[in-house]
This record gives C-alpha cells, sequence and structure tokens, in this order.
C-alpha cells in the first residue's frame, strides 16, 4: 500500500473524510480571505525574483522557474496575511527575516529563492513554513516569543516555561514525494513498530517527538497547503502514539499558572 492508503487503514475513514472535506474548506475559506491570492503573491515573487537577480551575480535572468507543484490559494493567502500582520519582513530581494517569534540560533534570515539554471525559483516551503508559523501568532494566539523557529527537527517549536508542548511541521504538499501523507505514514509505522523501514528525516522527527512527549504532553501540527492536522502525541511503553483530534482548528496550548511542580494543560 502507499502512504495515503497506509494512513487511511491506522485512522480510518471518518477521519480520512473530515481531513478531505476540511482541505476543500481551508481552500474556500482562503479565496474569501484573500481574494486572487495566488495571483497577487505570484506578482510579489516576480518582482522581488528582478531584486534577487540583481543581488546575485550567478543569476543572470530573474526569471522564475515554472514549478510542478505550482502555488496554491491556501498558501499564498496565508503568506499575504503573514505579511499583513508584520510577522515576515521581505526585503526587495526576496530574502525574509521574522519579525514576531524565535529565529534559530545560527541566523534569521531566509531567502525565498534559490538559483536555477539562469535563473530562479521559489523556495515554496519556506512560505508554507514561515506563514504556519505566523497562524500560530495570529489565529491562535500564541506568545511570539515561546514560538522558536526551525527548532531541532521540526519547522518550530512552541514552547511553555521553556519546555516543548507543540512540535510544527510543514510540508509543501499533502501528496507526493516528501510529502505530509508520506511523513505521517512514516510517525504512525514507527510509533507500532520503531525498527520499521522509514527515511532517515522521519526517523530522526519520530525520535526528537518520543523525546519531547516523554517529558510531558505535546502537540504535533501537520500543515501543508490544504492541510492542519492535529494530534496529541504520547509515549506508551518508550513508543510514540499520536491520537488526532476531533477537530483540525483545536489547536490551543494553555500555560499552566506558574508552581514548584508546573504541569501543562493542552486543550
Amino acid at each position: 500500500m502507499g502512504a495515503s492508503e497506509d494512513v487511511r487503514a491506522v485512522l480510518g475513514d471518518a477521519w480520512w473524510d473530515r481531513m478531505s472535506r476540511e482541505s476543500e474548506e481551508l481552500a474556500q475559506a482562503a479565496d474569501v480571505r484573500y481574494p486572487g491570492a495566488v495571483e497577487r503573491l505570484s506578482a510579489l515573487l516576480q518582482a522581488w525574483a528582478i531584486g534577487f537577480a540583481a543581488a546575485r551575480p550567478d543569476v543572470l535572468s530573474p526569471r522564475l522557474a515554472v514549478s510542478r507543484r505550482g502555488l496554491r490559494t491556501d498558501e499564498a493567502a496565508g503568506f499575504l496575511a503573514a505579511l499583513d500582520a508584520r510577522v515576515l519582513h521581505v526585503d526587495s530581494a526576496g530574502f525574509v527575516v521574522p519579525q514576531a517569534f524565535r529565529p534559530k540560533i545560527s541566523g534569521g534570515r531566509y531567502a525565498l529563492f534559490s538559483r536555477n539554471g539562469s535563473g530562479a525559483a521559489v523556495n515554496l516551503e519556506y512560505l508554507i513554513q514561515m506563514a504556519a508559523a505566523a497562524e500560530l501568532l495570529v489565529d491562535h494566539g500564541m506568545a511570539g516569543g515561546d514560538i522558536c523557529f526551525e527548532q531541532g527537527e521540526f519547522d518550530a517549536v512552541v514552547e511553555d516555561g521553556g519546555a516543548p508542548v507543540l512540535a510544527m511541521e510543514a510540508k509543501a504538499r499533502i501528496d507526493g514525494t516528501d510529502g505530509l501523507l508520506e511523513l505521517l505514514d512514516s510517525l504512525l509505522r514507527l510509533g507500532a513498530d520503531p525498527q520499521a523501514a522509514a527515511r532517515g528525516n522521519h526517523r530522526r522527527k519520530y525520535a526528537a517527538l518520543v523525546d519531547m512527549a516523554a517529558r510531558g504532553p505535546v502537540v504535533l501540527w501537520l500543515v501543508a497547503d490544504g492541510a492542519r492536522w492535529v494530534f496529541d502525541a504520547s509515549v506508551i511503553a518508550g513508543t510514540l502514539r499520536l491520537t488526532p483530534r476531533t477537530a483540525a482548528g483545536a489547536l490551543h496550548v494553555v500555560p499552566a499558572p506558574a508552581s514548584p511542580h508546573k504541569s501543562r494543560t493542552i486543550i
């Protein structure tokens, strides 16, 4: 079986059907919130590509390569929303600096483009990752200082008092090579059998999530264009268990009051 069949077999038809409906609803909501989002972001990307070519002597043309994955409504609207909320700053050459959450220790500037032949290509996963991190702040009310971008094996980790309470991983697409379904399939299989075959990066994410969940309740948030999948992660007998939440929008982390024996509550 492929990743989609494996995941559906484990999580059930009800979860699968609900996620399919919510994927359509995310696209519809994005279109209402930001009409023409794809065209608007495409125009911005083309303008930034001109600056990227001017700043990089090895990029001879501002021509953007046509991505086989394209640009879609949900991801475009999410990135535009992050710009409007001033969570991100993009300079004229397409270099992004997050303004509201904690950058990784090694640096905080990200390139929306990479060289492709004589021109450039969009680093699509950065669009998704940054838009998703901005959603944690803007849509889910999490403190920017608690959102650590690109921490360890995950695209973002939310901390409460220095302890991880949420791990976010964003992929450009649900399906396909290195898509969200492949990652979820690996996590579920490794949870059933830690010796199961898996990509190296999937195995590292599994190990990191086990380590987090062994210390207390953790939410796993898997994001792609058309996907916001929420799981409660726990460790039972040394292996990871992922329990889907009944509503993908139920993504709230509530810090417990400070005390000598502080506990963490996730609802």
